[in-house]
């Protein structure tokens, strides 16, 4: 059961909403344009700000769906929260695409809630803070939002479930690492 949840989880984790809606709608490919990313910041660079929304909510909507069907696949075992990070997986390296996909935002939040709704306030409090009081609103955002999730993580019974909430949240940090290198600016002389 825990290859399945990882086929399950990789899967429906390449599933690109973004590119194909920059494909369908303008015929341009997601990953020559930008960023080069195709999660729904970079989709909003080319259809605007109604495509970021739908994007994010498809993004996060295909984790969840890898959880919850790796969940009904095997209810007996804990095997189905590793469909969370394989998801991620797919979302960032997407073989379809050639590897070459989203930094794993929005799969993150999905993937999460549908494992315990609370994460939606574990992440949205921390990154409301951020977005408060912080210039560079977008980098950090994700980063508290992460580190939110990453902590209420902590407080959940079993192992499977903190080994899963680690590997996700590592994935989404390096996927994000050449942002959080520009938003930190150039190092003091």
């Amino acid at each position: 059961m825990l290859i399945v949840a990882l086929c399950v989880g990789y899967a429906l984790g390449c599933l690109s909403p973004g590119w194909l809606l920059v494909r369908r709608a303008t015929g341009q490919d997601l990953r020559q344009t930008g960023s080069g990313g195709t999660g729904a910041t970079n989709a909003a660079r080319v259809l605007g700000g109604r495509a970021f929304l739908l994007v994010m909510a498809l993004d996060a909507l295909k984790a969840a769906a890898a959880v919850l069907l790796a969940r009904w696949l095997a209810p007996e075992t804990p095997w189905h929260v590793l469909a969370m990070p394989a998801a991620v997986a797919g979302h960032i390296w997407p073989a379809p695409l050639r590897f070459k996909g989203g930094k794993g935002a929005a799969p993150l939040l999905g993937g999460a809630v549908a494992l315990n709704p609370f994460f939606l306030v574990a992440a949205a409090i921390p990154a409301a803070i951020a977005a408060v009081f912080v210039r560079r609103t977008f980098v950090l955002t994700t980063a508290a939002a992460a580190g939110g999730i990453a902590s209420a993580a902590w407080l959940l019974p079993g192992t499977p479930e903190r080994v899963a909430f680690a590997a996700t949240v590592g994935l989404v940090l390096l996927a994000h690492r050449s942002h959080f290198v520009r938003a930190s600016g150039p190092a003091p002389s």
